[in-house]
């Protein structure tokens, strides 16, 4: 017997999923559980690893049990639950990927026919071929070998590729590599991204990123596969829409001022939590990447709120500066590089998230353009946050009840988003980048940014009356 457990970041769209599949069902001989949403009534949309093994314990009493999810940190979440559970239950579960109401439906209509754990994968894979025929589009072929469809070599004949011209203003930065990430997706095809002979995978921010692809720079991408043609077609399209941006720069023009010239307000010195823990780590190895597993996947759930709270206070586009915070912390390869270091040193987990994510901002700030190079302090605030939850301490966003200036060495672009901009007089930086997403998100609430300051607002203690005259935001 096979039961199914489903996983999605939204209780209502779980509980619907699961209410259409029961109607498929007319005896016992498939159980189905849920694992939706948060426990959290102001940011309900998430997932939780515990919930996700609590349904899988539920049904435990079969052969096989199967987990379909939707998105993200689904995904991760369903990971980590089978690192929680007992090793003769984990060995029964199957992560399956195939789409969620449709594979959760034909999964339940196979296993409740007391089809194998195999034939019930086969069949929620198969899923959208039904829909696929009635509209009239093509049958997926099946993918055969994929881990050999490695473009190793430009001039084998069955490689395909396509060049196109970047006219981002700030070229591939975060927000648009995190739609070529998403356009390029799920094609059955391996790519390459190549510019000036350097070839990255394009399904990682971050190694998009350190190709410095500038605006007029010219990228190829190479394709190998049975869909390679609709690859590079999607590849083509995504570069004439500007990867979604709509032609406007973020950096910041020659006349570009504050909208006042004078700004007043008491001093308030920030400074974010600092996490104190050990080295040593608290336990095995294994327990040491189910927490930082579990660290993450909280912190991808804290992006999404991040991105749905941008969208509700701003624009679309400073809610893309989360989304692309979320593409670049859901990246495979971080989570490897991580564990490779708990291997090595066999350290905490904080100690290697820290030193991995440190080492990543390196990268960012030793780059020799200025606009990727701001985008160090996203990386901080990532791995800021996941510290948060990996010790168990809440952060301290200032709560500003009365007109503040804050003076700060750095900002994440999370505060920021978080102020209330109301009472948010001006920010001063010790450091700092005119270019950085915590900018932009200031100009867009009125709040004038001063960064690159050194020791000039050393001097004023919290609490103290500071003016500032002749506010010019290219500082």
């Amino acid at each position: 017997m096979v039961n199914l457990v489903i996983v999605s970041h939204s209780a209502q769209l779980g509980q619907g999923v699961g209410e259409l599949a029961r109607q498929m069902l007319r005896d016992d001989r498939c159980k189905l559980a849920i694992a939706a949403g948060i426990d959290d009534p102001t940011n309900p949309i998430g997932t939780d690893p515990i919930k996700v093994m609590e349904a899988i314990l539920s049904v435990a009493d079969a052969d096989a049990i199967l987990v379909l999810m939707d998105i993200g940190s689904a995904l991760l979440s369903a990971e980590t639950a089978l690192d929680l559970l007992d090793a003769d239950i984990a060995a029964r579960v199957h992560l399956c990927p195939a789409p969620l109401v449709e594979g959760a439906l034909a999964a339940t209509v196979s296993a409740a026919s007391g089809a194998s754990i195999d034939k019930v994968i086969e069949d929620a894979q198969s899923a959208l071929q039904a829909k696929r025929i009635q509209l009239g589009f093509p049958l997926y072929e099946e993918r055969q070998n994929a881990d050999s469809l490695e473009v190793s070599d430009e001039s084998d004949a069955q490689a395909q590729s396509v060049t196109v011209e970047i006219n981002n203003p700030n070229g591939l930065h975060v927000r648009p590599a995190a739609r070529l990430i998403a356009g390029l997706s799920g094609f059955d095809a391996a790519l390459l991204l190549e510019k000036e002979g350097k070839c990255v995978k394009p399904d990682s921010i971050n190694q998009i990123a350190l190709l410095k692809v500038r605006c007029h720079d010219r990228v190829r991408l190479i394709a190998k596969g049975s869909q390679a043609a609709e690859a590079l077609a999607a590849f083509q399209a995504l570069a004439a829409d500007n990867f979604g941006e709509r032609g406007h720069t973020e950096t910041l023009p020659e006349s570009a001022h504050a909208s006042r010239t004078k700004a007043s307000g008491q001093v308030l010195h920030y400074r974010p939590v600092h996490y104190s823990f050990d080295d040593i780590p608290e336990g095995t190895q294994d327990n040491e990447c189910r927490r930082l597993k579990i660290a993450v996947s909280h912190t991808l759930d804290d992006l999404i709120s991040l991105t749905h709270l941008a969208a509700e206070k701003y624009t679309d586009d400073i809610a893309a500066i989360f989304s692309g915070q979320h593409t670049l912390l859901d990246d495979p390869e971080l989570l490897k590089s991580v564990g490779e270091r708990l291997r090595q040193q066999k350290c905490s987990a904080e100690r290697a998230w820290q030193q991995t994510m440190m080492a990543l901002s390196q990268q960012y700030r030793e780059l020799d353009d200025d606009y990727l190079q701001a985008r160090y302090i996203d990386v901080e605030d990532i791995m800021h946050r996941t510290l948060g939850h990996l010790t168990d301490t809440p952060d301290n966003v200032p709560c500003l009840h009365h007109r503040t200036i804050l003076i700060a060495d750095d900002i994440y672009p999370s505060v920021v988003l978080q102020l209330d901009a109301g009472n948010a007089a001006a920010i001063c930086l010790r450091h700092g980048s005119p270019l950085a997403h915590g900018a932009i998100i200031a100009r867009e609430a009125g709040i004038p940014w001063l960064c690159q300051q050194g020791d000039a607002f050393d001097a004023p203690h919290d609490g103290d009356l500071l003016t500032l005259d002749r506010l010019d935001t290219r500082q």
